[in-house]
């Protein structure tokens, strides 16, 4: 078809149907025209007819990779959409969901050649603009940071507990809550700590994160920003990650503070989490 009427493809196991359409609606807002078969084919049409006909009349095909392997009959049946697509030089983007626990063995082999989009990693926003460049052929450029932008809370982390901390990040933007960009977000050329300086003063409260690694605080930069949060009378909150193992050893200036503990599920620490950071650390934070 000459021109194509949808921009994409999506491809996808019926497990994984609610975050394929909440990426398809992410998508739309992006002023894309996603194929989902649910919109798509209409009742009494088969399956297999609708798709094939599909094909044809997209840009791009996005193969959607959840917490399930392929079954033979899967492999099978992508591996004759991938055939189509590159006969008829359409783009193939694999695209990893949050669910998929063991990448390396949920992407089938002959998809392991070609980039993917991963949202089990990052932001949600890179992914999708990642998704979009994919499709579009046109790469986003970095939003500017805006030195007057305000923003409710600073990550503070050792490197190595980045995951777990991008984990709960994601649930903070859900919760309308704003960051101070973490170096997973900033382009390539952008040093985290060469914005440092020029926004500092622009964020309310710092949550301190401490895993099974080194806490942070034990770097003589972080602690001295430490104390500048508290000086400032600005919030700072402790937050003990889900794996950690045993209880950390906080320094006194934090042990006055309010600790959030992600493992302990019963007391919904992302609310508590969200709830200190959103306070006035006038209105007593700390804890005598």
């Amino acid at each position: 078809m000459a021109n194509p009427q949808f921009d994409v493809f999506l491809a996808h196991k019926s497990k994984d149907k609610p975050q394929v359409r909440a990426i398809a609606e992410q998508l739309k807002r992006r002023g894309l025209n996603p194929w989902l078969d649910e919109e798509q084919i209409r009742p009494g049409e088969p399956f297999q007819f609708a798709i094939q006909e599909a094909i044809h009349n997209v840009k791009s095909i996005a193969i959607i990779i959840g917490s399930d392997t392929f079954s033979k009959w899967q492999v099978f049946e992508f591996q004759s959409l991938v055939k189509e697509s590159i006969d008829a030089q359409i783009p193939i983007i694999p695209v990893i969901l949050p669910s998929a626990s063991k990448v390396q063995d949920n992407v089938p082999p002959f998809l392991r050649g070609i980039k993917w989009v991963d949202f089990s990693r990052g932001t949600q926003e890179q992914a999708i603009e990642s998704l979009v460049w994919g499709i579009t052929g046109q790469k986003p450029q970095p939003k500017p940071v805006n030195p007057a932008e305000h923003y409710d809370v600073l990550l503070c982390y050792q490197y190595l507990d980045q995951s777990e901390v991008q984990q709960i990040a994601r649930q903070l933007e859900v919760q309308n809550i704003s960051f101070y960009p973490n170096q997973w977000e900033l382009d390539s050329n952008t040093e985290w700590r060469d914005l440092f300086t020029t926004l500092v003063g622009e964020i309310t409260s710092l949550a301190v994160f401490v895993g099974n690694n080194m806490a942070p605080w034990e770097d003589e930069e972080v602690e001295d920003l430490i104390w500048d949060f508290i000086e400032d009378r600005r919030v700072v909150v402790p937050v003990i990650l889900p794996s950690t193992q045993q209880d950390p050893k906080f320094p006194l200036y934090l042990k006055r503070k309010q600790v959030v503990d992600f493992r302990d599920k019963s007391s919904e620490p992302i609310l508590q989490l969200i709830h200190l950071i959103s306070q006035d650390e006038k209105e007593g934070v700390e804890h005598g």
